[in-house]
């Protein structure tokens, strides 16, 4: 059974909002970009997709949105699971983005309050795509970068690169690293709620 664990990082960026203001909300709404809406089309017209019999989706707007366009080629629904949400970000408080993702990519277990920790995240990540998998469908599911992140880190080898970044490595080959790539498709086999292999396509 395979299932396509996709993320659409294009986002738009131009957006100013009042620092009291809660910011996962805001984050759940944030749209994709021009560009990020290319990169949708582009995702739909993958061959890996062919074969694709059912949608998921996170509720976040950017998720949904890349995945209308693969739902219209194929003619499926797109059903939505908050269990594939982006990780929830909490109260930043007196820290920056960068300053939690660096933190969070060392100690996994580490969540500001009203947050989640990657460990949390994974767990989720991982009971809802073994859930999927025992439907039997091969599915591609439209989630996030680092909701992906935490998934992996369950099944890959823990390293850091030249410039201590946190980078994932699956039978030898890096899956995971901190490139702004447009977007990232893996690959996931299971067989009984177990992961035979991982690939990033």
């Amino acid at each position: 059974m395979k299932l396509y664990l996709i993320s659409n990082n294009a986002l738009f960026n131009n957006l100013n909002y009042n620092y009291d203001t809660p910011l996962d909300p805001i984050r759940a709404l944030r749209p994709l970009s021009i560009e990020g809406e290319r990169v949708a089309q582009k995702i739909a017209e993958e061959k890996y997709f062919n074969n694709i019999e059912s949608i998921y989706s996170s509720t976040f707007s950017s998720a949904i949105s890349t995945s209308k366009y693969l739902s219209q080629k194929l003619d499926l629904e797109v059903y939505l699971d908050s269990k594939l949400n982006d990780v929830k970000v909490g109260t930043l408080g007196t820290k920056s983005m960068p300053m939690l993702k660096g933190i969070q990519e060392r100690e996994f277990t580490y969540k500001l309050e009203g947050g989640e920790s990657l460990i949390e995240v994974s767990n989720r990540m991982d009971f809802i795509i073994k859930e999927l998998a025992n439907k039997g469908k091969e599915t591609a599911i439209f989630t996030h970068k680092r909701a992906i992140l935490a998934f992996l880190l369950k099944y890959t080898k823990i390293d850091y690169n030249l410039d201590d970044n946190l980078v994932l490595i699956y039978n030898d080959n890096i899956i995971y690293d901190d490139n702004d790539d447009l977007y990232n498709i893996y690959e996931i086999e299971i067989n009984n709620e177990e992961i035979t292999n991982i690939k990033l396509i």
